[in-house]
């Protein structure tokens, strides 16, 4: 009897200041066959690619290079993602996941204002009015 070689699917993950993006090689997968979801910072997307030959194919098979079976991939993700914001999205093969980054995440532009005068952090003791009991 042959063993068959589990089925990894390969995933590219591109984190810029505007959004997360993954795209994973699921060939053979049809939308509804996959189960992704995103809970705290990891992602997880589940799959099985079933063996198409049957149980008599496997005795009259000489070789299987392709990956069959269950599959379930973990991928650690920023924090603050909204799993409610995740897009997904399967053509030919190639599951694409666009999660949105949080404005929270989101690098911001400081102003730096001008002026003359510096702001008082802390009064000197002498500066400072008594107390009085």
């Amino acid at each position: 009897m042959t063993l068959l070689r589990s089925f990894v699917p390969p995933a590219d993950v591109h984190v810029t200041p505007e959004h997360v993006s993954i795209v994973m090689d699921v060939p053979g997968f049809k939308p509804g066959e996959l189960d992704i979801e995103l809970v705290d910072d990891l992602l997880t997307i589940r799959g099985e690619r079933a063996f198409p030959h049957g149980d008599a194919g496997r005795r009259e098979w000489y070789r299987f290079e392709r990956g069959y079976g269950r599959f379930e991939r973990s991928l650690r993700m920023p924090t603050g993602l909204d799993p409610d914001l995740v897009q997904a999205s399967l053509e030919d093969g190639v599951l694409n996941l666009l999660i949105p980054m949080p404005e929270s995440r989101k690098p911001r532009k400081i102003e730096v204002v001008g002026g003359s005068t510096q702001p008082v952090i802390e009064q000197q003791a002498e500066d400072r009015e008594p107390v009085t009991a």
